[in-house]
């Protein structure tokens, strides 16, 4: 999952002039009567959509007092066109939204004085919080939750379903973190977490009582005016706007209808459902300060904690990032940029500020990860307008994710050699038959894994019981090894297909005792993480 004052009476509603220009609609429209959204961008969005086999996607800006909204594309196959109304899932974006949020309780002295940004969070929720060294547990505080400096790693296979017989809910998933280990010393390293943004929703809502959505609404989105966006699929399926539908592709124009994902588990990380139209008063009142925070929170939320390792092989950016508290600080052509990106099974979302500017850009679409590089492709499009950058100048979006694509299934095809490089010739038989690999095994982190055996004689996993829903192959490759084929069982081949190192350990008693899955990469080719046969 694998995704940034003063008003005139308070926390008044902003009004917004918004020039919203319906999906499809040119017959009337002259190039400079349609502000950023010109016949020429149309004909970019849909080439766009075309090139990364996206459905549709809704994009607005924000330029000082004036927006603009827009949707290309369709919102549902095959006919609802995507247009400024349409709600998304808007992902990691979320995380703003949580962070300001707590903001307000660093803000109010009154009623949270315990509450800073230096606070540790076992202080807060003491038999909750409790991660595997006691320094650390101590220690954590809620900035290095925020900021992604814990030094625990995404263990994204871990967390939701159920957990003893009940519906996951953020406790639950903050007391399965014991289980989990740590990779990095806490404030050294960058290590993206969602589990930690879950942690952040159980903060909020032991102080205040409260569930996250409603603090956030009351708090923020209601504050500003955002009336049009959600903290559950619940909520967005009965709201008036309509829900765009999510999907995964099957081949070159063929979709698959991806169903709508309840997000109770994921909460902070990622809950919000909202459309373009809302997210332009997020940014309008972000870029002008207007956002219900005192200045001392305005300026910490945007203060960078962790620094954002860049890609090797270059980057749009000069530097490397920052990222502070829901957002990335980077800097691009002399200015400061503030972002983050949300992906979920079906959706993905770019949101890009340029605050010297008053200038910001959000977009969403209805695919996993390629809606982002479409996004990206079109929103720097409009910001590299805005800056008036020469064509010989601009980052090469299109060019940059592709070679991205074309990795991940280099890495999918080339995984025996990359986690096995040196395996005997011929390889070696498994050590019992096949069969007898088959069974539950257990990880207190990760839950089970029903190991099972299919009718063409090979290993399988379902993994139901979690928040991405998985199916696991295993193909041998010598001995006890294997490699994992993973792939999300509701979206099959995008955000989470995979394949990494797997392994059964054998016990004096001739049967498999363990299971050993490298199931987080930041542990290392040789990392596993192990299940007990039960």
């Amino acid at each position: 999952m694998f995704a940034l004052t003063s008003l005139h009476s308070p926390w008044a509603y902003l009004p917004l002039a918004v020039a919203v220009i319906a999906a499809g609609q040119q017959s009337s429209l002259t190039d400079d009567k349609a502000g950023p959204f010109t016949l020429a961008f149309e004909r970019l969005a849909n080439e766009t959509l075309e090139l990364w086999q996206v459905p549709g996607i809704s994009v607005a800006v924000v330029d000082g007092d004036d927006v603009w909204a827009e949707g290309y594309g369709f919102a549902t196959l095959p006919d609802v066109k995507a247009t400024p109304e349409t709600l998304w899932y808007a992902g990691s974006t979320t995380k703003a939204f949580t962070a300001a949020v707590l903001a307000t309780l660093v803000d109010d002295n009154s009623s949270y004085s315990h509450v800073q940004w230096d606070t540790p969070i076992s202080a807060l929720i003491h038999d909750d919080f409790v991660l595997q060294d006691d320094y650390v547990t101590s220690h954590v505080t809620i900035e290095d939750a925020l900021s992604h400096r814990t030094g625990m790693p995404r263990h994204e296979f871990s967390y939701g379903g159920y957990y003893s017989g009940h519906k996951a809910v953020p406790r639950d998933i903050v007391r399965s973190l014991r289980h989990l280990p740590l990779t990095f010393e806490p404030r050294t390293t960058f290590s993206y977490c969602n589990t930690m943004y879950v942690v952040a929703s159980h903060v909020v809502e032991t102080l205040t009582g409260s569930w996250l959505g409603d603090v956030i609404y009351e708090r923020i989105w209601k504050p500003i005016g955002m009336e049009s966006t959600y903290f559950s699929t619940e909520a967005a399926l009965q709201a008036p706007e309509p829900v765009a539908q999510g999907y995964t592709r099957i081949s070159h124009g063929n979709y698959q209808a991806v169903p709508y994902m309840d997000l109770t588990d994921i909460s902070g990380a990622g809950s919000v459902i909202s459309n373009v139209l809302d997210y332009a008063k997020w940014i309008k009142a972000l870029v002008s300060n207007t956002v219900p925070l005192s200045p001392a929170s305005m300026k910490s939320i945007w203060k960078g904690r962790s620094i954002v390792p860049e890609p090797q092989d270059g980057w749009a950016y000069t530097g490397e990032g920052v990222y502070a508290l829901g957002w990335v600080v980077r800097n691009y052509k002399g200015y400061q940029i503030v972002e983050h990106s949300g992906g979920m099974e079906a959706f993905s979302t770019e949101l890009i500020l340029i605050p010297e500017l008053k200038y910001g850009v959000i977009g969403f679409g209805n695919t996993a990860t390629t809606a982002s590089y479409a996004e990206l492709r079109l929103l720097w499009h409009l910001i590299d307008e805005k800056l008036g950058i020469p064509e010989s100048e601009r980052w090469d979006w299109n060019k940059e994710n592709q070679k991205s694509v074309q990795k991940t299934i280099d890495d999918y095809n080339n995984a025996i050699s990359l986690y096995y490089p040196h395996l005997p010739s011929p390889k070696l038989p498994l050590t019992l038959p096949i069969a007898a690999y088959t069974g539950t095994y257990h990880n207190a982190g990760y839950q089970n894994m029903t190991v099972t055996l299919t009718s063409e004689g090979t290993l399988h996993i379902d993994r139901t019981n979690a928040a991405w829903k998985m199916q696991v192959n295993l193909e041998h490759v010598s001995g006890d090894y294997f490699i994992a084929r993973l792939d999300s069982s509701v979206a099959p081949g995008s955000l989470f297909k995979e394949a990494v190192a797997a392994e059964f350990r054998i016990g004096s008693d001739g049967v498999p005792v363990e299971f050993g899955l490298a199931a987080e990469p930041t542990m290392g080719k040789e990392g596993r993480i192990w299940f007990k046969r039960i």
